[in-house]
């Protein structure tokens, strides 16, 4: 966001990490424990197994005790973060209300660029000319725009409905709503446009794919748009494996790994990759519909506000919870967004 989904966008896009403060006046038992292997993250002092967790419980209690609302502490994050880091207390509401919304919006993208769209009138009164109607009819590019829009809606809601680990509020979801729309409506508004629209380049055929013929922006867009989603699903995927990882000590089921900076998967190989993955199929997506420099434009303006707010706010959030481990972490893994761009 935010980090999907930001937009979402920018920084609203990240699950977020952390977990929450313990104390006690008594010395914890001694367990040995695993953590992640080629792990960077250094055990801090001040972060021991949660005491109560480790002393003798009702086993119908576990489950309560493993809930994400259990671990919420104070909130770390800065003032200026509109995402509740630190905080996981569900809100049915919010999340309902983004994933409804974020399944609507494909429907409209899909008017805009219809032979009837509304556009096509409009806009030549504005004094901006438009492609013909007629390619606008089903054709392999339009399709592939479409089905652009169609999974990174459906990618975003299994985002909100089963990674994001802080609530999503009504405000936040109409907010990140309706930047993800303004950012889709571009697109749409780029393909209508003579001077920037793909429907007019001339096509390659791709004998991979029978008769199918697309232009190069098109079939390099896709494969962008087709990387750059799978990175964002699988490595916030692997954050929340690593955070759900659990051991058995005394009967009892314990998160192993709350309190620690994931270092596993794609997350070793840069800080934020899930940040990177977004503006790489933000980036494949505006190529598609809009060719390369305006495609490239939107993609550099994406990660100039993720590098320039976002990465910069959760970063505060990070030194705040995990002090010298996220140093280290950061020594390690010297990549931000990008391995070997940035």
């Amino acid at each position: 966001m935010d980090d999907t989904v930001s937009i979402y966008e920018t920084a609203i896009m990240d699950g977020g990490g952390g977990d929450s403060d313990y104390s006690s006046s008594s010395e914890p038992e001694q367990i040995d424990h695993p953590t992640p292997s080629n792990s960077f993250y250094t055990p801090l002092p001040s972060q021991p197994l949660p005491l109560e967790l480790l002393s003798t419980t009702n086993p119908e209690e576990e489950e309560e005790k493993l809930s994400p609302s259990s671990l919420t502490g104070p909130s770390l994050a800065s003032p200026r973060d509109m995402i509740p880091r630190g905080t996981y207390t569900p809100n049915p509401s919010g999340t309902l209300t983004f994933i409804g919304l974020r399944a609507i919006e494909p429907l409209l993208q899909s008017y805009l660029l219809s032979p009837g769209s509304p556009l096509l009138n409009l806009l030549p009164k504005l004094g901006i000319s438009v492609i013909p109607p007629s390619l606008l009819e089903p054709s392999p590019t339009g399709e592939i725009l479409s089905w652009m829009g169609r999974l990174s809606r459906l990618k975003q809601a299994y985002w909100a409905g089963f990674i994001a680990r802080e609530p999503i509020t009504p405000k936040m979801a109409l907010l990140i709503s309706a930047l993800e729309t303004a950012a889709n409506t571009i697109n749409s508004l780029l393909y209508l446009i003579p001077r920037t629209s793909t429907a007019l380049l001339p096509n390659i055929s791709l004998p991979l794919f029978g008769d199918v013929e697309l232009p190069l922006p098109v079939l390099v867009g896709s494969i962008m748009f087709a990387l750059g989603l799978a990175v964002e699903t699988i490595s916030e995927r692997q954050r929340s494996f690593f955070k759900e990882e659990t051991i058995t000590v005394n009967g009892k089921k314990i998160r192993v790994n709350e309190g620690k900076i994931c270092d596993k998967g794609l997350w070793s190989l840069c800080r934020h990759p899930n940040y990177g993955g977004y503006v790489l199929w933000r980036t494949g997506y505006g190529i598609a519909a809009g060719g390369w420099l305006v495609g490239l434009g939107l993609g550099l303006a994406y990660a100039g506000q993720f590098a320039g707010k976002s990465v910069g706010l959760l970063d505060e959030y990070m030194n705040n919870r995990y002090g010298g481990a996220w140093t280290q972490h950061k020594q390690r893994v010297g990549w931000v967004l990008i391995p070997g761009i940035y």
